[in-house]
């Protein structure tokens, strides 16, 4: 049976759960339940109106409709990826 790594850091733990399978260590793993206050915070937004491609289009949606999500929030989602590499002190 695999077993969880230990870990140094938060990030690093972060990293390899985003990089890895943890179905085989479900019963390793302790269930945690705490109480957290959620605070949303509002942006400013503001519409961009873009013109894509058809079959681009359609790429987009099939892959929002595989991941579940709106296709406006997968286009958000990589547009957010690609600043944070670009200009990652304005993200």
């Amino acid at each position: 049976m695999a077993k969880l790594p230990e870990f140094k850091t938060d990030n690093e733990m972060a990293v390899w759960f985003d990089t890895h399978d943890t179905a085989e260590l479900m019963d390793e793993m302790a269930v945690v339940v705490k109480d957290f206050e959620l605070m949303r915070t509002t942006f400013a937004t503001r519409p961009l109106d873009i013109r894509v491609r058809s079959d681009h289009f359609a790429a987009i949606q099939e892959i929002a409709e595989r991941k579940g999500i709106p296709y406006q929030m997968l286009v958000q989602e990589w547009l957010f990826e690609k600043l944070n590499e670009e200009v990652p002190e304005r993200v």
